[in-house]
């Protein structure tokens, strides 16, 4: 009996973490299908949700990285495999 009851709650936690459901999580930020449109700021002074955090306003500095690849030919090209 006590392993009917194990394996019934088993089955139902599977059950309701596959579910089918099409709903996008409530904390998902906007993609391109939806037509309400996000807030329209440049950046947020406090960031609570996902969308705000990326584009959350920073004194952070860009850093540019061009990495030194010596195999690539100078027009971008890889060599011819040996």
């Amino acid at each position: 009996m006590k392993r009917l009851m194990i394996l019934v709650a088993l089955s139902l936690a599977f059950t309701t973490a596959c579910s089918d459901s099409n709903e996008a999580p409530k904390d998902a930020g906007q993609d391109a299908t939806s037509d309400a449109g996000g807030p329209d700021a440049s950046c947020f002074t406090n960031p609570t949700t996902n969308y705000e955090i990326i584009n959350a306003c920073t004194t952070a500095q860009k850093i540019y990285k061009n990495p030194v690849l010596p195999l690539l030919n100078p027009d971008g090209s890889l060599p011819p495999l040996p």
